[in-house]
């Protein structure tokens, strides 16, 4: 059993926005420094087609400019630990920064998404995959099924830990994009897939996947899928009530119901004890089963 510690990765705005004046042969790669780090990596199983599990296969989402490697990479070698098989995928990264994931258009990430999906069920020949997904990941664990044909007729549970439904706010700050109206608040749009994020003005109040959520209302969630969505008290990056989905059938679930004491953040729910527990209680249908309340760093985020 692997630590359930782990680090957010830093968006790298600068890095995008200097992306043109790089050539073909800037091309970046993870950094070696990076991958010796003890907390990156995944099991050597993850990905493999010829793993065998009585349960669905685990597709892992990651967080916006995270990776595979990085950030429900920790939740990987647990599920394998209980007998799982785990897949995952970097999604949405830039050509040049191919392992900062999360960043372009949701909508197009949305696609690769959804033939990784596809690929993992026609190669392992289950009938059913799983999908759990962390923060943007958690978005797409709920948006790719809702506007990807065939996804929901593959995915039989989908997990969602904090995912910004209603519109991410970013601590607040997205509420400066309509100083002047909707002239500044297309300025803002402007400027952040100018500089490389657009999947940042995707989920922000008034972006593109904002605003596709807002039309399903009510009907977000396909008939088939069971999807449960997971938040924190405590998390002030994407606050609870931007999380849950009200629709018959989700399962809209807070940490703290289970374990009081823990005041686990948004980047936190990644890598705790407790909320693994309760992912596995999803994945399973076993909703009593037990939660251990170990934590792990405690992120504020």
């Amino acid at each position: 059993m692997r630590v359930s510690l782990s680090f957010t990765a830093l968006l790298p705005l600068a890095i995008s926005a200097l992306s043109p004046a790089l050539s073909s042969r800037d091309l970046w790669s993870i950094p070696s420094d990076l991958l010796s780090n003890p907390l990156v990596g995944l099991p050597s199983s993850d990905g493999s087609f010829s793993c065998h599990s009585p349960h669905n296969p685990v597709i892992l989402l990651h967080g916006l400019s995270a990776n595979k490697l990085v950030d429900l990479n920790q939740l990987a070698f647990h599920l394998t630990d209980l007998g799982y098989c785990t897949y995952s995928l970097t999604y949405g990264a830039h050509a040049l920064v191919p392992w900062i994931g999360g960043l372009t258009s949701m909508r197009s990430s949305a696609k690769q998404v959804a033939a990784y999906i596809k690929e993992v069920q026609q190669k392992t020949g289950k009938p059913k995959v799983d999908v759990v997904g962390h923060s943007e990941g958690g978005v797409m664990a709920l948006y790719v099924p809702l506007t990807q044909a065939g996804i929901s007729d593959i995915v039989e549970h989908s997990v969602a830990l904090g995912p910004a439904v209603h519109g991410a706010q970013y601590y607040g700050f997205t509420d400066l994009f309509y100083l002047g109206g909707e002239v500044t608040r297309r300025l803002a749009a402007l400027a952040l897939k100018t500089l490389g994020c657009a999947a940042c003005d995707d989920m922000a109040t008034g972006g593109e996947v904002y605003e596709d959520f807002k039309k399903a209302k009510g009907h977000i969630v396909p008939g088939g899928v069971k999807a449960s969505v997971i938040v924190s008290e405590y998390d002030t990056l994407v606050a609870p009530e931007k999380s849950v989905v009200v629709q018959e059938g989700v399962r809209n679930l807070v940490v703290q119901d289970y374990c009081p004491e823990d005041r686990v953040g948004h980047a936190g729910l990644a890598w705790d004890w407790g909320v693994w527990d309760i992912v596995v209680n999803e994945l399973s249908e076993n909703y009593g089963g037990a939660v251990d309340c170990r934590q792990g760093l405690p992120f504020k985020m």
